[in-house]
């Protein structure tokens, strides 16, 4: 049996090591890059809006609803979208941190609006800005607002602001499943939200209620932590509070989201 020199293997091992890390910062630094001309770009845009007062040619907002991941609770928040003369970028404010998913919700969100609308926009700009209260931004169940926001901005409509949805956008305009509808749901209401939409199948959830029982032993008393589960309809517990429809495309979400009045939102 032959047996692999000591410092052969090292010296391998080394450069596998190297060229790993110099591939890595690479990388990094590409993101770093474009991320900074994303920034650059929307800066530049917020000057020309501030000092020249340029409008821009297409803006919406929409509600979204997410959950914080430090205590599980719902929020509710806001995205907005402008559509300004430029080259086809999609660009994405980075304060609060948007993960990856998020990103890729967002890409997907304009090229449903393209296919929806039937509009080319590759001579715009989309620029999306979310507002909200935390400090990130992850997960796809935001595409459905995303999308909604797109398509209002680049038709000149209004979205009421006294509905929200959560759902991903898949291919075709179809509204995928999420997590955490319960805790959204309970956002929604709070944020005075009067039509919740869910995707289709979602109106009924399970909720694991957190549950803490005491044990008494030898004068310590020790807490044991559990979770029940427990079958919800949103449509009863909601009940003279908040209006929740399952929806199934990004039509139906429009059929309940456009406002009659014309206008920016």
């Amino acid at each position: 049996m032959k047996y692999v020199n000591k410092n052969t293997l090292i010296v391998v091992l080394s450069f596998i090591l190297i060229t790993t890390s110099v591939m890595f910062i690479h990388v990094y630094q590409q993101q770093q890059r474009i991320i900074a001309e994303q920034s650059a770009i929307i800066a530049r845009y917020a000057y020309e809006s501030a000092s020249t007062r340029i409008p821009a040619s297409g803006t919406s907002s929409a509600n979204i609803v997410a959950v914080r991941t430090d205590n599980h609770s719902g929020v509710i928040g806001k995205v907005y979208v402008e559509l300004r003369n430029g080259s086809g970028n999609i660009l994405i404010s980075t304060n609060p941190f948007v993960e990856p998913t998020t990103q890729y919700s967002v890409r997907e969100a304009v090229v449903v609006a393209e296919n929806y609308t039937r509009m080319n926009i590759t001579n715009k700009d989309v620029i999306i800005y979310f507002d909200i209260n935390g400090s990130l931004i992850g997960g796809p169940s935001a595409g459905a607002a995303i999308t909604a926001a797109v398509i209002a901005a680049m038709e000149g409509k209004k979205l009421r602001q006294d509905v929200v949805i959560t759902g991903t956008i898949e291919e075709g305009g179809y509204i995928g499943e999420v997590s955490a509808v319960f805790e959204k749901a309970i956002a929604a209401e709070r944020g005075g939200i009067n039509i919740f939409l869910v995707p289709e199948g979602q109106k009924k959830v399970t909720h694991y209620e957190r549950m803490t029982r005491e044990h008494h032993i030898f004068g310590f008393t020790f807490s044991t932590v559990y979770y029940t589960p427990e079958e919800i309809d949103l449509g009863e517990y909601m009940r003279d509070k908040m209006v929740v429809e399952e929806v199934s495309t990004i039509e139906e979400a429009l059929s309940y989201m456009l406002s009659e009045d014309k206008g920016v939102a």
